[in-house]
């Protein structure tokens, strides 16, 4: 009779230490989970403003090559004109 309390009581004490082991297993999974749920929201965040940024150097490549956007350029940060026109400057402005 007390062999079948031993068997009873390793049984029990196994079956514990099964579900606790199962349990620490799940909440670590669960953590790793949310960690990595995480990387993935600032990957994803990262690849769009990267996106973006490829979009809008694009947009400036093909900016680049068209003539009135070079002449724009060069008018307005070097200060260049045609030849025989007459830059004004209001230096009351400044």
């Amino acid at each position: 009779m007390n062999s079948i309390f031993k068997k009873i009581r390793l049984r029990s004490l196994l079956f514990a230490l099964a579900i606790l082991y199962l349990s620490i297993s799940l909440i670590t999974a669960q953590f790793e989970l949310m960690t990595k749920r995480q990387e993935y929201e600032t990957v994803a965040e990262q690849r769009q403003r990267i996106e973006i940024e490829v979009q809008e150097t694009r947009s400036l490549l093909e900016e680049g090559e068209d003539a009135v956007y070079i002449e724009r350029i060069a008018r307005e940060r070097l200060g260049y004109a045609n030849p025989g026109e007459k830059i004004y400057v209001d230096v009351q402005s400044e």
